[in-house]
């Protein structure tokens, strides 16, 4: 029984540490023509400012948070990178530095830490005519699915050293 205490207190603070991560989110990330207006995507000629808006949530230690606006070529036309803690919703004023954004096809990026945690393809004036969609095979995940899996797997792989360490120990003695 003695064996098992230093496996059940080093699950226990693995799957704890898990889930305090994967509690911290990003959730109703959308574009807006008003700091708390509702989802757009198609946004009139002469748009002067695009509101990048979204919800933390149980962000535990500081944690960087990018809007990155690009132009229809590539460009960076906007971007900034702030700290977050705890829960909340942010609405972030995105504007080009010529005054007005140009009518055009535009992608804004919502990055949590180094990854995108979101892209949104939006327009000013007419919208850009789409090529026809090219369809995905079921099983390929997108990357934006793709890693939200890569946390659990981490914590799993973590859980199956630990008990193997402990294992290890344990039969040395």
């Amino acid at each position: 029984m003695k064996r098992l205490v230093p496996i059940a207190v080093a699950l226990s603070l693995t799957i704890l540490l898990a889930g305090v991560a994967m509690a911290q989110s990003l959730a109703n990330i959308h574009l807006s023509d008003t700091p708390d207006g509702p989802a757009m995507t198609q946004f009139p000629s002469g748009t002067a400012v695009v509101y990048a808006i979204f919800d933390y949530a149980d962000m535990k230690a500081e944690e960087p948070i990018k809007v990155r606006v690009y132009d229809n070529y590539g460009s960076i036309l906007f971007e900034q990178t702030q700290n977050y803690t705890g829960s909340g919703t942010e609405s972030v004023a995105t504007a080009p530095s010529g005054g007005v954004f140009p009518d055009g096809r535009y992608v804004t990026n919502f990055y949590r830490g180094q990854y995108v945690s979101r892209t949104i393809l939006w327009d000013v004036g007419e919208p850009v005519a789409q090529p026809a969609a090219t369809p995905t095979p079921a099983h390929v995940p997108r990357i934006s699915q793709a890693k939200d899996f890569v946390l659990p797997a981490v914590a799993i792989l973590l859980i199956i050293f630990v008990v193997w360490a402990i294992r290890r120990v344990l039969a040395a003695r």
